[in-house]
């Protein structure tokens, strides 16, 4: 407990301090006065208090897209021309040419990924290998899928990782929808299928991000996923999707709150309360496993949309084209970036369990 605080007060006041030093590359000292820093600090302050609000989401964002790649460079490159054309620093320049080349190799990528994709697998093999014969009961080499009371399909939020269509033109509008989230519920109906016939009959909880839209389009939305889910043999009675789950935090909380109404979870902690099983993106699956273990859930990982799994196959032309910068490659190493920056969000807040070695719980897969 006594490292995490600690931890958490050097994050906050590297994080303090490099918001600061890019204010003052830009802003001259003297009109960075008390009242500018006030109102800055008091920005900060409501992106940790209510992360939910869509407009404090944006400012975290904002206060964050210096730390991640494309932000680093464009900081740099601004630095350097701060004195003119003429004046070029050239030494800002070249680690801004640096950051964006290695950024953009589909191998760094890939490899960045990757490990982020694998953590909660690894993290799970480390804690079985150092419990050995510590530990009063042996932890399982596979999760016991008859105490699954609920599955939680992780929809939209608004603390996601950018998807491929981010940017859909007109006419893609209609078919998002089907390509972010409907390859999540297939998987979900068939694990559905599998508990069913095993006596299980748990309710799907799926998360369709933030109120956005009229009425009638949130009724849409919601209808096209009750119909995915049933047409593929999920009893309606046991979808229930909810709208409020701003960010992973919110859902638990949500999740939690659904589960214990209906006496199916005591929601204290206890490893022998029943299982919750989590579909959601490989690459956000070990904080938003953990968050939701933090709050006594106890969660079985399914990870999905394995972004580094897309290896390119073949001989030795294909391995080269592996090291041609991309903006595909760029744009997946900014989503781990990203990841890794909400990943210190949320350690910050104490939405992730403390840690010494490793993390003090443990996910089941």
């Amino acid at each position: 407990m006594l490292l995490a605080l600690l931890t958490r007060i050097l994050l906050w006041a590297a994080v303090g301090y490099i918001i600061w030093f890019i204010l003052l590359r830009f802003i001259p000292r003297t009109y960075l006065t008390w009242l500018g820093g006030l109102v800055v600090l008091a920005m900060i302050v409501l992106s940790f208090v209510d992360p939910a609000d869509q407009t404090i989401g944006t400012i975290w964002r904002l206060l964050s897209l210096p730390l991640t790649p494309l932000g680093a460079a464009i900081v740099l490159m601004a630095s350097a021309l701060s004195t003119g054309i003429k004046g070029i620093k050239g030494r800002q320049v070249a680690i801004a040419f640096t950051i964006l080349l290695i950024a953009s190799v589909p191998l760094v990528a890939r490899t960045l990924v990757g490990q982020g994709e694998l953590a909660v697998q690894r993290a799970f093999e480390a804690q079985r290998e150092a419990c050995g014969d510590i530990c009063p009961v042996d932890i399982p080499g596979a999760a016991d899928l008859s105490r699954v009371v609920a599955m939680v399909v992780l929809g939209e939020n608004v603390d996601r990782i950018g998807q491929v269509n981010e940017f859909p033109s007109s006419v893609a509008e209609d078919t998002s929808f089907n390509a972010i989230l409907t390859p999540r519920l297939n998987r979900a109906a068939v694990i559905h299928s599998n508990l069913r016939q095993q006596g299980r009959n748990p309710f799907v909880i799926v998360t369709a991000g933030p109120q956005s839209g009229n009425d009638d389009e949130r009724a849409d939305r919601e209808n096209r996923i009750r119909q995915v889910l049933t047409g593929n043999g999920i009893p309606g009675d046991l979808v229930q999707i909810e709208s409020t789950g701003m960010d992973v935090h919110q859902t638990g909380r949500v999740v939690r709150g659904f589960l214990r109404e209906r006496n199916l979870i005591e929601g204290d902690g206890s490893r022998t309360d029943g299982r919750v099983m989590l579909l959601a993106p490989a690459l956000l699956m070990r904080r938003a496993s953990l968050t939701l273990e933090n709050q006594g859930l106890q969660i079985i990982a399914r990870p999905t949309d394995f972004y580094a799994a897309q290896t390119p196959g073949g001989g030795l032309t294909a391995r080269l084209t592996d090291l041609i910068p991309s903006v595909e490659a760029l744009r997946l190493t900014t989503r781990y970036w990203e990841e890794l920056l909400t990943s210190m969000y949320y350690f910050l807040r104490g939405w992730l369990p403390g840690f010494n070695v490793s993390w003090s719980n443990t996910v089941e897969i």
